[in-house]
């Protein structure tokens, strides 16, 4: 997706704007956005409306399209003068930059990872650079620009060296967490000036290498796997985190879907066959289809040459 320069300065304006009162949805027209704060008048002037669905019946959407994104419940309703090209940005980008007008309790929990085609993120030694294509990069670091924080495993520090942060594109760094229980050399991991870095780790874990340089340490508690995710998101939450993007590895991703408290699951999937690998997803074993991890209000963006999946999670 490219995205207008202008139109990513004003998505990027929404996530730190003040809002002028109770906001009852979003408006899109002409290329900016603007609140909504009433719904006593049919609204007709717009391209393109973000509101949750209780108001939904409120609004004039008559000759509209009417897409129920896995966002918070938000409907995301547009002109049939909208452009496809429009319609994938909004969709992808709008419904993250308003994330911190919520107040809830935990952080809003975001997957993002590319994978092949045959569900691998990586070969069997490890290899993974890069599965997406550019624009998929791109894409990734947007997302890093509207997240409060990024957070990766320790394997994934050690096998691809990542910055984690947002050189591609215009935004400030996010808060970079390291989820890691027994590695202690994390060397690895750039070192960037302008962005917080967080060791997460059981607190029956010590950490003594004091050549690695974090910022700060949340060491979490729990007796088992949904204890311990709880734990982690309400500390971030204690540290001003609203919104965390996690984007690897395998155990990291698969740990927040098993206990449920990943909020969007969003795969790229790549035209490639690995054969065999190491699995983005490693969920208990079910024995019937209605046993399965269920999603919910699906939409699929093209990304040059492949394309995205981006639903909620039941």
């Amino acid at each position: 997706m490219t995205v207008d320069n202008l139109l990513w300065s004003k998505i990027l304006n929404l996530k730190n704007a003040i809002p002028e009162g109770k906001i009852l949805g979003w408006r899109y027209v002409n290329g900016g956005f603007s609140e909504i704060l009433s719904t006593q008048k049919k609204d007709t002037d717009f391209d393109a409306i973000l509101i949750p669905s209780q108001l939904l019946n409120q609004i004039d959407v008559s000759g509209c399209d009417v897409t129920k994104l896995p966002f918070k419940s938000l409907y995301f309703i547009t002109k049939h003068t909208l452009s496809h090209t429009d319609k994938c940005i909004l969709q992808n980008y709008w419904p993250i930059a308003i994330l911190s007008h919520f107040n809830d309790d935990l952080p809003y929990v975001f997957i993002h990872s590319a994978t092949s085609l045959d569900g691998y993120l990586a070969t069997c030694s490890g290899h993974s650079h890069w599965i997406g294509n550019n624009e998929n990069l791109v894409h990734s670091h947007r997302l890093r620009a509207l997240f409060d924080a990024v957070l990766v495993g320790g394997k994934t520090v050690l096998n691809d060296k990542p910055s984690l942060n947002v050189r591609h594109v215009e935004g400030s760094n996010p808060k970079r967490l390291i989820l890691s229980n027994k590695c202690d050399d994390l060397s690895a991991l750039k070192e960037i000036a302008d962005s917080e870095t967080y060791l997460i780790r059981n607190e029956k874990f010590g950490y003594n290498d004091v050549a690695n340089s974090f910022d700060k340490f949340i060491f979490y508690s729990g007796e088992n796997k949904e204890e311990k995710i709880r734990d982690i998101l309400k500390k971030c939450k204690d540290e001003n985190m609203s919104s965390i993007l996690i984007e690897g590895g395998g155990d990291t991703l698969s740990a927040f879907i098993e206990t449920k408290y990943a909020n969007i699951i969003q795969f790229h999937i790549s035209p490639l066959l690995f054969g065999n690998g190491i699995k983005a997803v490693k969920l208990p074993e079910v024995s019937t289809v209605n046993e399965a991890y269920e999603l919910s209000d699906m939409f699929v963006t093209p990304v040059g040459n492949s394309f995205m999946i981006t639903a909620g999670l039941q």
